[in-house]
């Protein structure tokens, strides 16, 4: 009977296991094929970006556009051909952004501005040009030529697209900065105190006082864009100070700041697409006059 010597078990079908030499020699090829990946043509993979951010652009797909230069110059940062190129090709794509945003904003403009024209038909302009540099917009319903008629809520817009809202007080002795809106299901909006003078105005007159008091930005704190949303419900009105009076919302002063808080909206959105498209017009010059200058640079 032979003895044979047990040769070293390079590897079991049951439970594979590398021998030592082998393993060293798979992780240097691993390594030296990662190596080879990395220093191979990166040129084609940051040519493939250039070439994908110029297809969006043609597709006026701008923000897509742009995210492919940013790769383009984070994966590949040594392509120094395709970054420059991509870099010059970037402003080719902020111009044509820009381009687009002023096409989109006079086209909303031009199909806005009749609305808003009829909106501003339902109130009356108003100016004392003695005291006043700017008018505001006063629903019609609600003009009353400056007579105070009773406590109530008045409302009006501003050139500027501000909405305000004026709580009007005639009584004894109430001396309020901050009113309450509620509806019967517990629902309300409560506007912000104001304590400072501005334009507002408390005065006696034959034994009862007068208080008009004026909420506009964030002071309103939402209380119109509430009235517009239960305009068909009824709504109390509380005023709040030294002491505090409710009162019934009247349907004619609901509609009046429904009115109000419609045509300040459509004001503050056609002044925003105006600002948006001034933005692109001086991004647009910023870009004509980057590229004039570095032609002179070239030049010199």
């Amino acid at each position: 009977m032979h003895n044979y010597k047990r040769l070293p078990r390079i590897f079991s079908l049951n439970n594979i296991r590398v021998h030592p030499m082998q393993n060293y020699f798979r992780n240097t090829m691993v390594f030296l094929f990662v190596f080879l990946l990395a220093c191979g043509p990166k040129d084609d993979g940051a040519k493939l970006r250039l070439d994908s951010a110029r297809a969006f652009y043609a597709n006026k797909e701008y923000q897509l556009a742009k995210q492919e230069i940013d790769s383009l110059k984070i994966l590949y940062p040594k392509a120094f051909d395709q970054i420059r190129a991509g870099l010059a090709f970037l402003d080719t794509i902020r111009r044509g952004e820009n381009m687009q945003t002023i096409t989109e904003c006079d086209s909303l403009v031009a199909a806005y501005q009749p609305t808003l024209e009829k909106m501003k038909s339902l109130f009356s302009y108003q100016r004392n040009k003695q005291y006043q540099e700017t008018g505001s917009y006063i629903p019609k319903e609600s003009v009353t030529g400056g007579v105070i008629t009773g406590t109530m809520l008045r409302s009006g817009v501003g050139e500027d697209g501000v909405l305000y809202i004026e709580s009007v007080f005639t009584g004894s002795k109430q001396k309020h900065n901050q009113i309450k809106i509620s509806a019967k299901d517990g629902s309300f909006v409560q506007s912000l105190p104001v304590n400072d003078d501005g334009l507002n105005y408390r005065f006696s007159n034959m034994g009862k006082e007068y208080e008009i008091i004026r909420f506009a930005g964030a002071n309103e704190n939402g209380m119109a864009k509430f009235i517009f949303t239960n305009t068909n419900i009824p709504l109390s009105v509380t005023l709040e100070g030294q002491g505090k009076y409710t009162y019934t919302l009247s349907q004619t002063t609901k509609s009046a700041i429904s009115k109000s808080f419609q045509l300040s909206t459509m004001m503050l959105q056609l002044d925003s697409l105006k600002t948006a498209k001034e933005k692109a017009e001086y991004h647009i010059y910023y870009l004509d006059n980057k590229k004039d200058k570095n032609a002179d640079d070239v030049v010199k």
